[in-house]
């Protein structure tokens, strides 16, 4: 009877023991990620910068976090220039630099399709003293002996002596000598064509005007009718048409002169007054 009873006491014991085991944990080792040196630039980069003017420094990626087509060698970069502005301590990648001297232009990437940027000489009288600079919004007038006639509207101004910076809170803004305007194919046909025959001379307008011009023509022979109201004297003295009804030329006779006009003064039928 003794034995059972031993025998049931040490395999109370061993359960007990085991029951009471304090859990033995296993350390788990992962394997270190590989790393590898890339040049990356110390602070920010300004777009057009060469790249010899880069800082550089290198720093440490995990090879499965750096990009494929990330530069691992600078000498690939060796005179090119950046092509955007590069953000610091990022890697480098081929496609943001240029051959030096093809960096953005900042007055091509401001023409859309279809449009074109032309040059002409203007003055304080043209230019509006200046405050038609970069970014503003003009009609452009032909103006000659006979006549002033808007030839182009809503036209913007891209570049004001060869600067792009628009002209801002100044209290006297320089005077232009040659602006650079975005205009449609036609209206850069019109303002070269235009130049040889008279004065150019722009029209400033605020951005939210679009409306167009209700009068795009105004001839000497009208001038001479403004006079306050229409029942006043005109100095139109003669009214003449030659040609036939289809293509007919147009004439005033003012202070001694015939002066061609686009149109039949009021008060006037063909032969005289």
């Amino acid at each position: 009877m003794l034995f059972p009873l031993l025998a049931i006491f040490a395999t109370f014991i061993l359960y007990q023991k085991q029951l009471f085991r304090p859990e033995v944990i296993t350390p788990i080792y992962v394997a270190e990620y590989d790393t590898i040196e890339v040049p990356v630039p110390a602070q920010m980069v300004a777009a057009g910068t060469p790249f010899q003017k880069i800082i550089l420094e290198k720093i440490k990626y995990p090879k499965h976090q750096l990009p494929r087509m990330a530069v691992l060698n600078s000498v690939e970069l060796q005179g090119l220039e950046t092509l955007v502005s590069l953000p610091a301590k990022m890697p480098l990648f081929k496609e943001n630099f240029t051959t030096a001297g093809n960096s953005l232009n900042p007055v091509i990437e401001s023409i859309p399709a279809g449009m074109r940027a032309m040059t002409i000489k203007v003055d304080a009288t043209s230019a509006v003293e200046g405050w038609a600079g970069s970014g503003s919004v003009v009609d452009v007038l032909l103006v000659d002996k006979t006549q002033t006639i808007v030839i182009a509207e809503h036209v913007k101004i891209l570049s004001s002596e060869r600067s792009v910076a628009p002209v801002e809170g100044q209290v006297a803004p320089n005077v232009p000598s040659t602006v650079t305007l975005l205009v449609t194919q036609e209206q850069c046909l019109k303002i070269n064509t235009a130049i040889p025959r008279g004065k150019i001379a722009f029209a400033l307008r605020s951005f939210s005007d679009q409306d167009s011009w209700q009068d795009p023509v105004l001839t000497a022979a009208n001038l001479m009718q403004i006079k306050g109201d229409d029942s006043e004297a005109s100095d139109v003295q003669g009214y003449l048409e030659v040609g036939d009804s289809d293509d007919q030329d147009k004439y005033v006779f003012v202070n001694g002169k015939w002066l061609k006009t686009p149109e039949r003064p009021k008060g006037f039928f063909v032969g005289g007054s």
